[in-house]
């Protein structure tokens, strides 16, 4: 019974995954972060926007995280619930979205503390990074059980190590972690998305009478 229940659990949290859409949203906030970074790292020292990008990237990524959560549940609401029907999942509580805050804190913190980091352990701060988002995505893929989920949490982890092995400037070896990432989830969502669409096509009025 316990089975039975943890099996219609997961495939209740592999539907919101299955069009791929989260996966869009989250390869274009990592490329937004990979220009970020970029940014810091070819713009002159002492720039009027390159101060205004350090001063402002609590709120650019706060900005951003909000703008992807806005744009899946629009796409959804368009493309997916339509289509194949709408869940409604339990919101989050408090302590989870107190906990959501703090990782946001926890990666401009860790932004503002490079600032600080001594020239030598700098090399390995995209392996570190690699660490932490590769987690992040492997808690996911064993919440949800999809094979291309482990797979990128394996690439963030490879990826970071491989970045810090070529002891590129630190912004830049962000910024080429963060964009090639991106691009894999956008690729991999995009893919995603376009199956779905075509496994499921749009219903027809009767059909959705």
């Amino acid at each position: 019974m316990n089975d039975n229940i943890d099996n219609v659990v997961q495939r209740t949290r592999q539907y919101w995954f299955s069009d791929g859409i989260v996966e869009l949203s989250v390869g274009g906030l990592f490329i937004i972060l990979g220009i970020y970074f970029f940014l810091q790292s070819t713009l002159p020292t002492g720039s009027f926007l390159l101060v205004g990008l350090q001063v402002g990237f609590v709120f650019i990524l706060v900005g951003a995280i909000f703008l992807s959560r806005y744009l899946v549940d629009k796409f959804k609401s368009r493309l997916t619930f339509p289509r194949t029907g709408y869940v409604s999942y339990k919101r989050a509580s408090r302590k989870q979205r107190l906990v959501s805050i703090g990782i946001v804190c926890i990666i401009a913190g860790f932004n503002a503390a490079l600032f600080l980091t001594t020239p030598l352990s700098i090399y390995w701060v995209p392996a570190i990074t690699g660490l932490i988002v590769g987690s992040l995505w492997l808690i996911s893929a064993i919440r949800v059980g999809l094979l291309r989920f482990f797979l990128q949490s394996i690439l963030a982890f490879l990826l970071g190590v491989i970045l810090s092995l070529s002891n590129l400037e630190i912004y830049l070896g962000l910024a080429f972690f963060y964009g090639i990432l991106g691009s894999v989830l956008v690729l991999s969502g995009g893919w995603t998305l376009a199956a779905y669409l075509r496994k499921h096509p749009p219903l027809d009025e009767n059909q959705q009478a």
